[in-house]
């Protein structure tokens, strides 16, 4: 199809070595040599350049470069836009560069067609799935502003935050953190599944591939992490590739707590909040992460509660991530807590060590790093509690690598060995007392108090003791008689050997998983479950660092 207006054909101008604007200095004669055989080869670059130089590289850079392709077949050049906003964009500020950009490279009879294609741009690993060929999407060709006029505004969908008139203020930098946030994204089929997170795993799922039985509401809550994010950006991410058209990939989003108040904030200041409210509730699936972060702000609160109820009444879905379950989130309204409660709260708990060493192997292989299974399962052993934790050893232990200057074979034992020396786990930052210790303990292994102060002898008792004096020595300075007082015994020779013995089983541990030759022994805990001695202390630690700071 011809382009709705012309124009006289104008000289060719040969592409510069940047992609910088013309001098003002330079004339027409002098921009123009000739035509190379390079250009003549690659019409799709030429034309790029030709309208680089047209139109400056900034404004290149926002509204083609990363949101277009351009693909020249005989005299037709076909724009493909990536959403529907781009392409009015284009057709309302580029329609006449575009023209006589393709008359200088294609000649009078050049043809432009500019059409919505998402489905190219998931091919370039923004979406991961296979591109259609130019022109499946809606087609509209370039046409002016009275044409468009004639038929009316163009609806736009509920993703699109601003007018296009607004757009050249604000719109193309949150159009390209938006972009950088999709291609991001974390996907399901990465998630390591284990019995710590396979119900909020399988509940994901649900919602990600929209079954009939799942959930509209979910509210996932565990420590830091532990996947509670990698979760909701899986199910977005789902959603996103399962979308067949630009319309209902635009209608999910993930979002933060924090960004989500802002964009409040900002669209009551900027009198738009009509606007925010559109956007958010007319989603056909909503992700809020660290939903804890609107605690204590009560007009944040109140919009998101009628958020909520207007994406129930829709019937849409929204799923929710918190450090604490919804019942222990400070200073949040009850409206919100009920309305949290009526859907499906699922706690997500820490790796166990088969899951941690899975977890290794796949951070390992993203960095191209060979482990030995005496190193894997030293770094899985090492790390109990959040698996950012262990990623960032990873990345220390490929510096650690390159620094070396070996090249081939796995990394072994001995260099992870290294990269632990002299480090330790940060403690709490309040004072511990012992009664914190002995609460948290007792919890943990499900005794009372007054069993770990008596005589008792049953096994999950003793290791219970022998816990208590551990941890006390680690997080407090008391003195082993100050214990032995405090658990209501008159000789501290006995704390005394608990604390040995438990040392020497941590010291005996770590050695044979040096070696890759470790069997960790059960413990008595009231659920089974089949964790190491150095795991068990490390989530007393955090389970005691947790109490200091709500005291």
């Amino acid at each position: 199809m011809q382009p709705t207006s012309r124009t006289e054909f104008q000289k060719p101008v040969t592409p510069r070595n940047r992609l910088t604007e013309p001098s003002r200095h330079e004339t027409e004669d002098q921009r123009a040599p000739r035509r190379s055989f390079k250009d003549a080869h690659d019409p799709n670059g030429l034309f790029s350049d030709r309208l680089v130089e047209r139109i400056g590289k900034h404004r290149f850079g926002m509204w083609f470069d990363h949101t277009t392709k351009i693909k020249i077949t005989g005299n037709t050049i076909d724009v493909a836009a990536e959403s529907q906003f781009v392409a009015d964009w284009i057709r309302r500020h580029f329609t006449d560069d575009l023209e006589a950009v393709a008359r200088e490279t294609l000649g009078n009879n050049a043809s432009i067609g500019l059409h919505v294609a998402p489905e190219a741009f998931r091919r370039d690993g923004i979406d991961g799935q296979q591109a259609q060929t130019p022109g499946s999407g809606a087609s509209t060709h370039i046409t002016s502003d009275d044409d468009q006029d004639a038929r009316g505004p163009r609806s736009r969908t509920s993703s699109q935050a601003v007018s296009p008139e607004d757009a050249q203020r604000y719109g193309p930098r949150s159009r390209r953190r938006s972009n950088d946030r999709r291609q991001m994204l974390r996907q399901l089929q990465s998630f390591v599944i284990g019995g710590s997170n396979r119900l909020a795993y399988q509940a994901s799922l649900s919602m990600a591939e929209e079954h009939e039985a799942a959930p509209k509401m979910l509210f996932l809550h565990g420590e830091c992490g532990i996947g509670k994010t990698h979760l909701l950006q899986g199910v977005i991410d789902h959603r996103i590739r399962a979308s067949k058209n630009a319309l209902s990939s635009r209608r999910v989003r993930y979002v933060t707590g924090e960004e989500f108040t802002n964009e409040y904030i900002a669209a009551v200041r900027g009198g738009k909040i009509d606007n925010f409210r559109s956007r958010i509730r007319q989603l056909d699936l909503l992700a809020i992460d660290d939903i804890h972060f609107l605690s204590n702000k009560t007009a944040t609160q109140n919009e998101f509660l009628h958020t909520l109820d207007a994406i129930n009444l829709s019937g849409a879905s929204i799923v929710l991530a918190s450090d604490e379950h919804p019942r222990q989130i400070g200073r949040f309204s009850a409206s919100l807590t009920s309305r949290f409660l009526a859907g499906m709260v699922v706690r997500i708990g820490r790796p166990d060590i088969q899951m941690r060493e899975e977890m290794v192997r796949c951070l390992a292989e993203q960095r191209d790093l060979q482990l030995t299974e005496a190193a894997a399962r030293l770094l899985a052993g090492r790390f109990s509690g959040s698996v950012r934790e262990l990623n960032g050893a990873l990345m220390k232990l490929a510096a650690l690598r390159r620094l070396d200057g070996t090249r081939g074979g796995a990394v072994g034992a001995i260099m992870v060995e290294q990269m632990f020396e002299g480090e330790s786990a940060p403690g709490p930052r309040t004072p511990v007392r012992l009664g914190e210790i002995i609460d948290s303990v007792c919890q943990r292994l499900g005794i009372e108090p007054d069993e770990l102060l008596g005589r008792g002898r049953h096994r999950r008792v003793v290791l219970a003791r022998s816990l208590v004096v551990h941890l006390a020595r680690s997080l407090t300075t008391l003195s082993f008689p100050e214990i032995a007082r405090g658990l209501g015994r008159e000789n501290h020779s006995t704390v005394h050997t608990a604390a040995r013995r438990i040392e020497a089983d941590l010291a005996a541990a770590e050695a044979a998983m040096g070696e890759g030759n470790y069997s960790p022994r059960p413990l008595p805990l009231p659920d089974d479950a089949e964790i190491t001695l150095r795991e068990l202390v490390e989530q007393l630690k955090y389970d005691v660092s947790k109490r200091c700071s709500r005291r």
